[in-house]
């Protein structure tokens, strides 16, 4: 009688085992992208196993809730914010839980920015953030007199970042981009680039604009770059984040606006930074290739072309924009 009932138990510790390990293995082997899940504070392990298995992340409640039992990681499991794919098995899963990560928010910025439009990007990114503490008018206040050095880079932030942790960690970010250039040629290069990422159209013809640039300013020649216009004409113009900053065709009066901006009717570089330049161009600021060229236009198809002279540079805009033409 007894060895029945040993052999009976046997029979059902191997069934249970066998339908444990199976119902403990990955949802799926399938090459699948990892998501995102979220313990609030206080969750038990039942809730948690309900969420898991509702976000089709594991095949059984009871098997998870047993592997964690087996494992002795019920107290160790955290709350926070998990990366998580259906093709951890029970194991890999609760062992996963006892590690949260602080939620980020990646928010990508590129070169030759207003600060304002990167409020505005910013805004956009944690928008979607829960009880986040992003302030949009704080922004614009940290910001203010940082124009030039709010590096323009991929960002990971903490998704409870203030306005005043961004901006810090920008700034630094361009502390350490231009760690090798002279501070006391510092504030003029970031104006230069800030230039360079309006104008040129690429990081390869940065150098050669850069050159016409600083012959222009070498022989006193007015600079007389739209970009300038067209940062005088936003400011003056735009009184919310979400604007046209940068109006495509200026008019006669856009072109004599009164504005420090203008470098068609101030001499020298502007006033402060137009922009937010990157390393190319700060680089291409720092060290312009110097040659004869005073002129330079961009074609329809984005095609640079120079002219050392202004009877050269006037058949140029003839021949590749079709105006003008005698």
């Amino acid at each position: 009688m007894f060895k029945r009932f040993f052999t009976a138990i046997t029979i059902i510790a191997v069934l249970g085992f066998g339908l444990y390990f199976e119902r403990a293995q990955p949802v799926t082997r399938a090459d699948v992208p990892e998501v995102d899940f979220e313990i609030k504070p206080g969750t038990g392990i039942d809730r948690i196993a309900n969420d898991l298995n509702r976000a089709k992340l594991i095949r059984s409640r009871i098997a998870f809730k047993i592997t964690v039992i087996r494992l002795g990681i019920a107290n160790k499991i955290q709350a926070g914010y998990f990366k998580l794919s259906p093709r951890m098995d029970a194991t890999e899963m609760a062992n996963a839980l006892t590690h949260a990560y602080s939620r980020q928010v990646r928010v990508t910025i590129p070169e030759g920015l207003r600060s304002e439009e990167i409020n505005f990007i910013l805004d956009k990114a944690f928008g979607d953030v829960k009880d986040n503490n992003y302030n949009p008018l704080q922004f614009t206040s940290f910001a203010q007199g940082k124009e030039g050095r709010l590096f323009p880079d991929t960002y990971d932030f903490a998704s409870e970042a203030s306005a005043s942790d961004i901006v810090r960690r920008m700034t630094n970010q361009f502390d350490q981009v231009t760690a090798d250039i002279p501070r006391e040629s510092l504030s003029n290069i970031v104006i230069f680039a800030s230039l360079l990422e309006r104008e040129a159209f690429s990081s390869s013809e940065m150098p050669l604009v850069a050159g016409v640039i600083a012959k222009r300013l070498n022989i006193g020649m007015a600079l007389q770059i739209d970009a300038t216009v067209q940062y005088a004409v936003g400011s003056a113009n735009c009184k919310q984040i979400d604007c046209v900053w940068w109006k495509k065709n200026l008019t006669k009066d856009d072109i004599r606006i009164n504005s420090p901006y203008n470098t068609y009717q101030n001499p020298g570089l502007p006033l402060g930074p137009i922009s937010n330049p990157g390393k190319d161009a700060l680089l291409a600021a720092a060290k312009p290739t110097q040659g004869s060229a005073l002129y330079y236009i961009h074609d329809a198809s984005g095609q640079i072309h120079f002219a050392d002279t202004l009877e050269q540079h006037n058949q140029n805009i003839c021949t590749y924009l079709k105006k003008d033409c005698p």
